[in-house]
């Protein structure tokens, strides 16, 4: 999914809104064509492979951004520790939305993911302690109304795999709060590739553990399934490098809204693919749960915020 990672320290400019906007929009087609591709691999390639090689391309593409653009300050931060977390965080999310994929159609696991928003008005109520208007709470009920549309339980293709996208969005939403915190510390690309790092090393060491199953099912991908993983690394690395260059153009809070474009494109991409309509209710769920998070989304721009930077 779109993830809006940290703060840059960009200055805005305002006269190229619409050109954000529809750096956005591509923004939102680039993620829902990473994740259509994680489905489309399916069960080629264990799951660890395809998380190992999506950060590695994501660490080697920014590093090497970095330094071209005269920052050397690689694994400069004020915040290890919470650097490390973000990290866990985000590999977390990532895991559960590949799993999720492979087991529940498309759309489905998009617009599952995006509730993090209204896991985030909960977090703050419940463990901030953050006073949330009725009006927040609103979009949370709402949000949940078009959950239940989504996946209907007791209904014949209910499943327990909808705990897959659901914790996306759990991880998700603490991944947020980790990166407003860095936000204020440390630059936007230094933490992204920060995160890509410690990701990469995790995997690095949990793959070395497994090496006795991973390694005689590696040596049997085909050379296509490995084609459409590098593919789905760059989509996914592509996405995170368009939300920078939308962000330089426009502010977060008109931003957020249009990611919820990824549903759209999800859907296109899932009946393209597989040849899977979302019905009625599914459609129905999903809409609902975009206007949540959008009316979400909204109700906390209403809050007057410093005009320093903007996150991504």
């Amino acid at each position: 999914m779109a993830t809006l990672e940290g703060k840059t320290r960009y200055r805005i400019d305002t006269d190229n809104t619409g050109a954000g906007i529809a750096i956005m929009i591509l923004t939102t087609a680039a993620f829902a064509a990473s994740d259509s591709t994680v489905k489309l691999i399916g069960t080629a390639v264990p799951l660890l492979a395809l998380l190992w090689v999506r950060y590695l391309f994501q660490m080697i593409v920014l590093g090497v951004w970095q330094v071209r653009r005269g920052a050397f300050g690689l694994f400069r931060t004020d915040a290890v520790k919470l650097q490390f977390v973000r990290a866990v965080l985000l590999l977390t999310n990532s895991a559960c939305t590949f799993a999720g994929l492979r087991h529940l159609p498309l759309p489905v696991t998009t617009s599952l993911a995006m509730l993090a928003p209204l896991i985030s008005t909960l977090l703050a109520a419940l463990l901030l302690k953050d006073d949330v208007p009725r009006s927040k709470w609103a979009m949370v009920v709402l949000g949940f109304i078009g959950m239940l549309l989504v996946v209907r339980p007791g209904g014949s293709q209910f499943s327990w795999t909808v705990a897959y996208p659901i914790g996306s969005a759990l991880t998700f939403a603490c991944f947020q709060v980790v990166s407003s915190h860095l936000s204020r510390v440390d630059d936007a690309i230094t933490t992204n590739f920060l995160t890509a790092l410690v990701a990469t090393i995790v995997l690095c060491v949990l793959v070395w553990m497994d090496q006795a199953e991973m390694l005689p099912a590696l040596a049997e991908v085909r050379v296509g399934s490995w084609l459409l993983v590098v593919f789905m690394a760059t989509m996914a690395t592509l996405g995170q490098a368009l939300m920078l260059q939308a962000l330089k153009r426009a502010s977060l809070s008109i931003l957020t809204p249009f990611s919820y474009g990824q549903l759209a494109f999800a859907a296109f991409f899932s009946w393209l693919l597989f040849g899977q309509v979302p019905d009625k209710w599914m459609a129905i769920g999903m809409c609902v749960i975009a206007a949540s998070g959008i009316g979400t989304v909204l109700l906390h721009g209403r809050k007057p915020a410093p005009a320093v930077s903007t996150e991504i």
